[in-house]
């Protein structure tokens, strides 16, 4: 790899650690202002990113690229709300406590089905994965599922638009004002739409070696410090973030114990084949257009959201409250339908599930 593309494979990964903490830190309307945010910066970005990168290498080597095998590796990344943010363990910030209630006094109800087998899975590791599949053939060869999100036909109309109102529904309500809503989402799109077209005529300038900055593959060194950088963050946050809410051993013991029934469950399902190499250019021309439309979408009904104040009247609140809800028996059929019912019946993967 030459200086140039070098330079221009750091640029793609700081672009894409960008697209990984904002669409499903900005579709919940979390992380207010993050631009003015140091910690931001330092820890949840490269939280996202790394989750997100080191899981995809893990999908490559062991043949694991589509269905359920890659939902199944998305309820290992929600798991970092257990040992990081503590929220599986105590309700999430300024609750006082569980939102609907506990599995139990260990485990909120919507904060382990609802955000670890639903919401990160979809939001922080396959859309994010959707999203790199439709732009990057490179992706989408290594990864035969964009078809759920970007597909022809009802059902992926039906999730895309699913998506939108579920993004623009919690970012209007939990952003609030209008200026923090405009201070939190303006920075995030002039940086991720521009920064597609700076990356897209990087590559095409590259010719045939532009492949090599768009690659999903990290290489052995990538992949070692990725991983140093997840281990030092979780060092750093299990007893630097909130460690007043860590809950009793047996409670940590029963939380560490899901990694390895994931392993199992992910090791069990059928790899797919490694795809031949098609000579698609590094970059598809127009693919950026549907994406983007969905992103300016969830943007406007949000500030929607936020200039009327329609979260504060009674039947924002039922909206909001609804889909809020929601959100548990999503996960939970999620998760037994897709996360154990086709991975105990070894189905062969497809490219919709």
């Amino acid at each position: 790899m030459t200086i140039r593309q070098g330079s221009g494979r750091v640029w793609f990964l700081l672009w894409l650690a960008l697209l990984c903490f904002g669409l499903p830190e900005l579709l919940a309307g979390s992380s207010p202002m993050w631009p003015l945010d140091p910690a931001i910066w330092i820890v949840t970005i490269p939280l996202y990113v790394l989750h997100f990168l080191l899981l995809v290498q893990i999908a490559l080597a062991t043949g694991r690229t589509g269905w359920p095998a890659l939902y199944l590796l998305g309820v290992v990344f929600g798991l970092y709300e257990s040992w990081i943010t503590k929220v599986v363990w105590s309700g999430y910030p300024g609750s006082g406590g569980f939102a609907l209630g506990g599995l139990g006094k260990a485990f909120g109800l919507h904060e382990t089905v609802g955000l670890v087998l639903f919401y990160h899975p979809v939001f922080s590791f396959l859309l994010p994965l959707a999203v790199m599949c439709r732009l990057f053939p490179a992706w989408g060869e290594a990864f035969p599922v964009p078809g759920w999100l970007f597909g022809p036909g009802r059902w992926p109309l039906v999730r895309r638009w699913s998506l939108v109102a579920t993004g623009a529904t919690f970012d209007g309500a939990n952003f609030g004002d209008p200026r923090v809503f405009l201070i939190s989402w303006l920075p995030f799109l002039a940086l991720i739409v521009p920064g597609y077209l700076v990356i897209a005529a990087m590559v095409r300038r590259a010719g045939d070696r532009g492949a090599a900055i768009t690659s999903p593959r990290l290489g052995r060194a990538g992949t070692a410090l990725a991983i140093l950088g997840l281990a030092a963050i979780y060092a750093f946050s299990y007893r630097g973030i909130l460690p007043e809410r860590l809950p009793p051993l047996w409670v940590q013991a029963v939380t560490a114990l899901a990694y390895p029934v994931l392993a199992l469950l992910i090791r069990a399902t059928p790899p797919v084949a490694r795809p031949r190499a098609t000579g698609q250019p590094a970059v598809t021309p127009g693919a950026g257009r549907l994406p983007l439309i969905l992103l300016l979408a969830t943007f406007v009904g949000g500030l929607f959201i936020s200039v009327t104040a329609l979260n504060e009247t009674r039947a924002g609140q039922i909206v909001t409250v609804t889909v809020f809800v929601a959100l548990v028996p999503l996960g939970a059929w999620l998760f037994f339908w897709l996360g154990l019912w086709q991975t105990l019946r070894r189905t062969a993967p497809s490219a919709t599930p």
